[in-house]
Protein backbone atom coordinates (compact mmCIF):
# COMPACT_ATOMS: atom_id res chain seq x y z
CA UNK A 1 0.00 0.00 0.00
CA UNK A 2 3.02 2.20 0.64
CA UNK A 3 4.06 2.05 -2.84
CA UNK A 4 0.39 3.02 -4.03
CA UNK A 5 0.76 6.11 -1.80
CA UNK A 6 3.90 7.08 -4.11
CA UNK A 7 1.92 7.20 -7.32
CA UNK A 8 -1.09 8.46 -5.77
CA UNK A 9 -0.03 11.95 -6.33
CA UNK A 10 -0.07 11.74 -10.48
CA UNK A 11 -3.59 9.84 -10.70
CA UNK A 12 -6.68 10.72 -9.94
CA UNK A 13 -8.02 9.01 -6.80
CA UNK A 14 -10.73 6.72 -8.58
CA UNK A 15 -7.57 5.31 -10.09
CA UNK A 16 -6.42 4.13 -7.18
CA UNK A 17 -10.33 2.85 -5.70
CA UNK A 18 -10.61 -0.17 -8.20
CA UNK A 19 -8.20 -2.60 -7.17
CA UNK A 20 -7.89 -3.58 -10.96
CA UNK A 21 -5.87 -0.76 -11.37
CA UNK A 22 -3.56 -1.75 -8.16
CA UNK A 23 -2.96 -5.20 -9.32
CA UNK A 24 -2.25 -4.22 -12.13
CA UNK A 25 0.50 -1.41 -11.30
CA UNK A 26 2.22 -3.94 -8.66
CA UNK A 27 2.36 -6.74 -11.79
CA UNK A 28 3.77 -4.15 -13.46
CA UNK A 29 6.81 -3.33 -10.99
CA UNK A 30 7.11 -6.96 -10.58
CA UNK A 31 7.96 -7.40 -14.14
CA UNK A 32 10.32 -4.65 -14.30
CA UNK A 33 11.99 -5.97 -11.04
CA UNK A 34 12.60 -9.34 -12.99
CA UNK A 35 13.65 -7.29 -16.17
CA UNK A 36 16.29 -5.47 -14.53
CA UNK A 37 17.34 -8.42 -12.09
CA UNK A 38 18.37 -10.31 -15.03
CA UNK A 39 19.83 -8.06 -16.76
CA UNK A 40 21.65 -7.57 -13.58
CA UNK A 41 22.65 -11.30 -13.77
CA UNK A 42 23.87 -10.80 -17.22
CA UNK A 43 26.30 -8.46 -16.38
CA UNK A 44 27.71 -10.44 -13.27
CA UNK A 45 27.82 -13.45 -15.03
CA UNK A 46 28.92 -11.78 -18.48
CA UNK A 47 27.05 -13.53 -20.98
CA UNK A 48 23.65 -13.83 -21.65
CA UNK A 49 22.75 -17.55 -20.39
CA UNK A 50 19.78 -19.66 -20.35
CA UNK A 51 18.64 -18.54 -16.97
CA UNK A 52 19.06 -14.74 -17.97
CA UNK A 53 16.82 -15.01 -20.85
CA UNK A 54 14.35 -17.43 -18.95
CA UNK A 55 14.32 -14.27 -16.41
CA UNK A 56 13.84 -11.68 -18.69
CA UNK A 57 11.23 -13.64 -20.51
CA UNK A 58 9.45 -13.78 -17.39
CA UNK A 59 9.69 -10.49 -16.55
CA UNK A 60 8.12 -9.16 -19.36
CA UNK A 61 5.54 -11.27 -19.66
CA UNK A 62 4.60 -10.06 -15.46
CA UNK A 63 4.71 -6.31 -17.35
CA UNK A 64 2.36 -7.39 -20.12
CA UNK A 65 0.36 -9.55 -17.76
CA UNK A 66 0.48 -6.04 -15.63
CA UNK A 67 -0.80 -3.84 -18.50
CA UNK A 68 -3.10 -5.96 -19.49
CA UNK A 69 -4.89 -5.95 -15.78
CA UNK A 70 -4.37 -2.00 -15.76
CA UNK A 71 -6.60 -2.05 -19.36
CA UNK A 72 -9.74 -3.69 -18.25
Amino acid sequence: MALALLFAAGAPGSFWASPSNVSGVVWVLIGLAGIAFSLVLAKALKRFNGLVWALLLAGIGIGVYGAWRLGS
